[in-house]
């Protein structure tokens, strides 16, 4: 028998996509053919209908019945569908066209958890394309509405980008409906996109609420939710799902080498003594000693495999040609087993695996068969104390550093480069702590604007990215101008916005740094070779094309060259300017990971290339041309006047050939993204980069660093799966903050800050109603853990030389218990797994019995402790969202967002003050505000402060009176 092949460990984690939507397509347009809007209401209150197969058109107007309107750009085809004879399709050869349909129906929140919504889509001739604007995919949206039409959440099936030629596919998928929701609008098409879409068999199956529990562990255990892949399965390789099933219309089919398909059971097995697996399975082809597997990987709470043989457990092996059968195993949990993954795995390029109806049943311990209910495992914050946000930071409040920053911004000269490091012209040592913001938050009103700018800098941030600006949003939301025939031309009121946006930061001492391509779609007056078939920004053609060369040569001399009205200055001579890097996320080595990314007009022109230079077609290839047009960009950037530091492409790469193209002729500094995955498979309170080894982190940047360049990590951020924040996140932004400081990091900027929710910390991102519908687990203003911390990781990262305890040193960071302490002239806590743990330095002591969160005390403003007269301490633990709902117990997927008010889990600490004269004590609101005076108690060491988290209220303000 062969050994099982060790657990499979994935590839670097894809870019966090933007979220970003169409509320255009959602809205009813003009009059569709035959119809009268004011014959088809926006919504029809009878529920949602039973499977529809576009067979009915008792009027003749060429529009199906049953409530469907807004019909653009369709036609009922009377042949050829998948459950009728007549199917729908959808053509469009032209980008931005609204070729959809619609249809409201009524679905009460109260009564139904979700929508299970089903379609079968075919793709006929040329691959379906997206349109000019980011989020113009075919595909479906649902627009989920309250009983006054406001939006309560939203919800996708697709992109329909990917679909083979000609055959039919069953795409399901699965939608929460929040309580409040009332009806949903949803709208099937191109969507903006190209090509032909043909869609058949519409379904939608209401889930009412209490659903009834389940003894399988494993989640979409028939393979019938998902698209061309399965949801809630980690897919590797060309393992696709497929219909039909055994006895269902959908199963997974693995036919190559390497082909993988992972479920991560969805409860724990720690108390469990066994596990039945029963797996449908039929098999064509197969090697004889066994040419497909299924496997049970045992994990400790680190997510790390079990040691020795206790580590797998073959639950089944299948060799040769056989009909569908049901295979039956046990394996027994082995001591130590916290998690369990199941791994289907085809071994070698010999025949095929189909699988379906896979079950895993926990046995044994003290209840029989665990059971549960997939889709509501219930979030911790319940009983927890609701958050109070603010509208902003009162200045001079304990709550207020922005002393820390010197306005207006470039005060102190352009940055420069002296000795490997960033610096201002007058010999000041540049050091940036800074956030991405998204680029629908630089076009707010000038008001909103205003208030950001003054928060970011009460907050200590003094730098902000906008990595994005070519993402193309459409009017109102896009600096390129959404009626040009191209994408270099800038649209005037976007461009006014961005003016106020820069002045206004800039007056507060916020600097700006700009990324010149990473979202691009691009038009047919750009004349790129294939550029409608590019991955957005060029993808890999960025790094060689000299079409997009120019191009984004072109749309930076209309950003830099162009006078801000606001400042008298063009942005190539304005010292609030502290770098630019050319592309964000764009590299050949791309086609490392995606091979065919490249069209085949671009796939020519790069064997061309190669045939030119004679250099092969390998990474050394890929590194001289890739360093080629970052150094032609470059010169041409130095051409226009421009002053600052260059970087190349901001990336989170790390092969050695990539890094060495980083550090090309005519490039300044290396500019990187620091996405750290954390370990997948750990149990979720310990998803952390307080529990990563030290060698992973410094290595990550080390790959990427040159003696004689400076090194900025222009984005970083942890991966959440895109479910709600992991619960490590703030305890995550000091370590990242200590160890930027320690690595000798010129720059650290935490992605990322949306425009929604407004006041920060009124919802999570994405559940607040309204205009706040789209999910970003990551975003910063959505997560008080994050935001409350800011304060301190600025006094870490932007105080004195010298004064930031170093993260390597003894005793500093534990990884192996998960702990950090902060022992600096500016800042002492401790974050992470508290439990007892205390800092003290200065005479100031905190300590906490909590399980985990951070307790951290800086001096007001960001000044030394030594001395100080008032201190501002931060204690914070988890957040979450009210009611939300994780699909299993890996909390790696959300079942239901939540909404607000958001939750925080009360923490319980102390901090001592050593200090000649009387000592006072204050709980803050989160603008700042004293609310009431907490009590004292004198000891030896000082007077002691117990601070309770019960209230929601995260900040205190420590006083000292003269003697």
């Amino acid at each position: 028998m062969s050994r099982p092949t060790p657990l499979h460990r994935l590839a670097t984690p894809a870019v966090l996509a933007l979220a970003v939507c169409w509320l255009a397509i959602t809205v009813p347009g003009p009059r569709a053919r035959g119809q009268d809007p004011a014959d088809v209401p926006l919504v029809v209150r009878p529920g949602p209908p039973p499977l529809d197969d576009f067979e009915r058109d008792e009027d003749g107007d060429g529009v199906p019945d049953g409530g469907w309107y807004n019909f653009r750009d369709g036609t009922l085809v009377p042949e050829g569908g998948v459950v009728g004879p007549t199917l729908l399709r959808f053509e469009a050869n032209r980008p931005s066209r609204p070729a959809r349909i619609s249809r409201g129906f009524g679905v009460d929140g109260r009564d139904v958890e979700a929508l299970v919504v089903g379609l079968w889509v075919r793709r006929k001739g040329e691959p379906l394309r997206p349109g000019e604007r980011m989020g113009e995919d075919p595909g479906v949206l649902f627009d989920l509405l309250d009983a006054d039409l406001r939006s309560t959440s939203r919800g996708s099936m697709g992109p329909f980008a990917d679909l083979p030629e000609g055959r039919w596919g069953r795409w399901v998928t699965r939608i929460a409906v929040p309580p409040a929701t009332r009806d949903v609008l949803m709208t099937i098409g191109l969507l903006g996109g190209t090509g032909t879409l043909e869609v058949d068999g519409l379904s939608i199956e209401p889930v009412p609420k209490g659903e009834p529990p389940t003894t399988n562990l494993v989640v979409n255990p028939g393979f019938e939710l998902g698209g061309l892949v399965p949801d809630h399965w980690l897919i590797e390789g060309d393992a696709a799902r497929v219909h039909p099933g055994s006895k269902s219309p959908s199963m997974l089919l693995l036919g190559d080498s390497g082909d993988m398909a992972l479920a991560p059971l969805g409860q724990p097995v720690r108390g469990m003594d066994r596990l039945a697996i029963s797996i449908a399975a039929k098999g064509d082809g197969l090697r004889g000693g066994g040419g497909a597997q299924a496997v049970v990987y045992f994990l400790d709470d680190d997510g790390e495999p079990l040691p020795g043989r206790a580590s797998a457990a073959r639950a089944a092996r299948w060799a040769g040609t056989f009909g569908w059968r049901v295979d039956r195993s046990t394996v027994p949990v082995p001591a130590g087993a916290s998690r369990a993954v199941l791994q289907l795995e085809k071994v070698d390029r010999l025949g095929s695996i189909r699988v379906d109806d896979v079950s895993v049943v926990g046995l044994g311990g003290t209840g029989g068969a665990r059971s549960w209910t997939p889709f509501l495992v219930a979030g911790d914050g319940a009983s927890w104390p609701s958050y109070e946000p603010a509208e902003a930071i009162e200045p001079g409040s304990a709550l207020d550093f922005s002393a820390l920053l010197d306005a207006p911004a470039g005060s102190h000269g352009f940055v420069t480069v002296a000795d490997g490091r960033l610096a201002f012209e007058d010999g000041t040592p540049a050091r940036f702590l800074g956030v991405s913001v998204l680029p629908p938050v630089i076009y707010a009103p000038p008001d909103r604007v205003e208030a950001l700018a003054d928060r970011l800098a009460r907050s200590g941030v003094n730098l902000v990215s906008l990595a994005d600006l070519d993402t193309p949003l459409g009017p109102g939301g896009s600096l390129i101008d959404d009626t040009s025939d191209d994408t270099r031309t800038l649209d005037p009121l976007a461009l006014a916005d961005l003016d106020r946006f820069i002045a206004a930061m800039k007056a507060r001492g916020l600097f700006i740094t700009i990324t010149f391509q990473s979202q691009a779609h691009f038009r047919e007056e750009d004349r790129i070779p294939g550029g409608r078939s590019l991955p957005p920004g060029g993808g890999p053609a960025a790094a060689f094309s000299p079409e997009i060369r120019d191009r984004a040569l072109g749309f930076a001399e209309a950003l830099l060259c162009h006078v801000n009205p606001e400042t008298g200055l063009a942005l190539k001579d304005d010292p609030a300017l502290a770098w630019v890097t050319l592309a964000g996320e764009l590299s050949l080595f791309d086609l490392i990971d995606d091979p065919g990314a490249l069209p085949p007009e671009q796939v020519d022109a790069l064997r061309e290339r190669s045939r030119a230079d004679r250099k092969g077609t390998g990474r050394a290839f890929w590194q001289a041309a890739e360093a080629s047009q970052w150094s032609s960009l470059a010169a041409g950037l130095r051409d226009l006047g421009l002053r600052v530091p260059i970087a190349g492409s901001s990336h989170f790469r790390r092969e050695p050939e990539f890094a060495a193209a980083q550090r090309a002729e005519g490039l300044d500094l290396v500019d990187d993204r620091l996405f750290w995955a954390l370990p997948r498979f750990a149990d979720p309170d310990r998803r952390s980069l307080l529990r990563r080894h030290t060698a992973e982190l410094a290595e990550q940047a080390e790959a990427k660093r040159a003696p004689d360049l400076p090194y900025v990590v222009g984005q970083y951020a942890s991966y959440t799966d895109g479910a709600w924040a992991l619960p490590w996140e703030g305890p995550d932004l000091l370590f990242a903050a200590a160890l930027a400081r320690s690595s000798g990091w010129d720059a650290l900027v935490r992605r990322g800050v949306s425009r929604w929710p407004d006041p920060w910390g009124a919802a999570a991102s994405g559940t607040g109603g309204g205009q706040d519908v789209f999910v970003l687990p990551g975003s910063v203003n959505g997560n008080p853990q994050v935001f409350a911390l800011l304060p301190h990781a600025s006094a870490l990262l932007l105080g004195d030389a010298g004064e930031s305890s170093p993260v390597g040193s003894p005793g500093s960071w534990d990884r192996r218990t998960g702990r950090l302490r902060i022992e600096s002239g500016r800042t002492v806590g401790i974050a992470g797994v508290l439990d007892g743990a205390r800092a003290t330095r200065d005479g100031l002591t905190v300590e906490s019995r909590s399980p985990m969160g951070a307790v951290v005390a800086s001096g007001a403003g960001g000044g030394p402790i030594a001395g100080a007269d008032r201190v501002l301490v931060t204690a914070v633990a988890r957040v979450e969202p009210t009611d939300l709902q994780w699909v299993d117990h890996w909390r790696r997927e959300v079942a239901d967002p939540g909404r607000p008010p958001l939750r925080v889990e009360p923490i319980r600490a102390s901090v001592t003050w050593d200090r000649d004269g009387p000592v006072s004590a204050f709980v803050l609101d989160d603008a700042g505000r004293r609310l009431a005076e907490v009590g004292g108690v004198q000891t030896e060491a000082g007077t002691r402060f117990t601070l309770e988290g019960d209230s929601g209220r995260l900040h205190w303000e420590l006083v000292a009176s003269p003697p």
